[in-house]
């Protein structure tokens, strides 16, 4: 069962996790194929939009018990940014990488890289940051974001 929780300030969805007992002791339930990068990401986005969607920034708080841990829903607004990524090949996949953390405008300030430069960013955020962003995607957002300025 997934649960929406606020955790400092920002919406994460929870996965309750099933232990059981063996004759070896606990183990941990495998993670479901459907949440494999990419889809983990739009999967956790589509559960965000329709939560908000259902019950609104108004939303009466709830709370429930799930395996002795109470959970409670929050209220929330989703900040307006006010800026779009600017139309070209890879903004889509831009869109749908890296608005899970980045808003299009704090992206849009950073400085010209290189394509180079853009690569080792993008690979940070994916091995170090853990970001779920496909290997076939990366080379669509290199370029896409090389191409927003050009670097000296």
């Amino acid at each position: 069962m997934d649960a929406l929780i606020k955790v400092g300030g920002m919406l994460a969805v929870a996965a309750v996790v099933v232990v059981t007992a063996t004759s070896i002791g606990p183990r941990v339930a495998p993670v479901p194929p459907a949440y494999s990068v990419p889809a983990y990401s739009k999967a956790v986005n589509a559960k965000i939009a329709a939560y908000a969607a259902a019950v609104g920034p108004a939303a009466p708080k709830a709370t429930t018990d799930v395996g002795g841990i109470t959970l409670r829903s929050v209220g929330f607004e989703f900040p307006t940014a006010g800026r779009d990524f600017p139309p070209g090949p890879g903004a889509d996949t831009m869109a749908a990488n890296c608005m899970s953390c980045h808003t299009p405008g704090m992206i849009l300030n950073q400085p010209a890289l290189t394509q180079a430069e853009w690569t080792g960013e993008v690979n940070k955020m994916v091995k170090v940051y853990k970001a779920p962003v496909a290997d076939a995607d990366i080379p669509a957002i290199v370029t896409y974001l090389a191409s927003l300025k050009v670097a000296p």
